[in-house]
């Protein structure tokens, strides 16, 4: 618990130093939420190294790759982009919103290869995807908000929602961000990652209930090499709530508590059109 305590403190301090100077960043307003109309589309690639659990709810940490992929109009710096956001595509923007599609990718999980899940009766998880769409919207010109929603593709049949708020702010050639998350999932995604053969209360079969799936936060820290190469370095603290910390995975074999950090690079291509 003493490296959430840390994230915590972090968290707030970092949140008092980016709200102090709103007055003195409204003039770049339009830096940050102003695509012009003859901006071309970017493709931005790249990718991040993360240290994170084995598997969800696990206290065991190995280091994974992630991909970062994003396409929309104008350079990556033009939008806020958060670590943790789901595969993007910008349809549609205004002055002060943006309107896409939103997707992930979901890695096969063998139970057989994880105790824990076998013992919890936990069956094995389809490679598969989740896709959906997201908005998100600037109230000023260091504050993001963007809910993302999707849906299970072979993987599991739940609806999944993400909301996310960030504070950001350009200092020189960095970017510093942080901000508040939280994860609602359906009763299918639950049940097959979490679930299992494992009896309730009166030796009734568990059953599992739509709700909010995890809470936490994000603290991140770009450099920006030049307008398109950038990289960034992050921390990221996940609380598990409802039936899945309830469930023998997260409360038996595993935390509730999930820290992720991680170092990724990207470039933003101009497409020419």
């Amino acid at each position: 618990m003493r490296r959430v305590a840390y994230l915590a403190a972090a968290t707030a301090g970092l949140t008092a130093a980016l709200s102090a100077p709103v007055r003195a960043q409204s003039p770049e307003y339009t830096q940050y939420t102003s695509p012009q109309p003859a901006q071309n589309w970017h493709l931005t690639l790249g990718a991040a190294l993360r240290y994170q659990p084995d598997y969800m709810g696990s206290n065991d940490y190995v280091f994974r790759p992630r991909p970062i992929i994003s396409l929309g109009r104008g350079t990556k710096s033009t939008w806020w982009s958060a670590e943790d956001d789901a595969i993007s595509i910008g349809f549609f923007s205004g002055s002060a919103w943006r309107v896409g599609l939103s997707g992930n990718l979901l890695w096969e999980r063998k139970a057989s290869s994880y105790p824990a899940l076998a013992f919890s009766g936990v069956g094995d998880a389809k490679f598969g995807a989740e896709a959906g769409a997201f908005v998100e919207f600037y109230p000023t010109s260091w504050l993001r908000g963007r809910v993302d929603v999707r849906r299970g593709i072979v993987a599991h049949d739940a609806m999944i929602a993400e909301v996310k708020l960030d504070a950001f702010q350009r200092i020189g050639a960095w970017t510093l961000g942080v901000g508040p998350r939280m994860t609602i999932a359906g009763a299918d995604y639950v049940r097959t990652y979490f679930g299992g053969a494992w009896a309730g209360n009166g030796g009734v079969l568990k059953r599992y209930n739509a709700g909010v799936h995890t809470v936490g936060a994000i603290a991140q820290a770009t450099y920006h090499w030049t307008e398109k190469f950038q990289t960034t370095a992050f921390v990221e603290y996940k609380r598990y709530m409802g039936d899945a910390a309830r469930s023998p995975v997260v409360s038996v074999f595993g935390s509730r508590n999930s820290v992720t950090v991680g170092i990724g690079a990207s470039y933003a291509f101009d497409l020419g059109f």
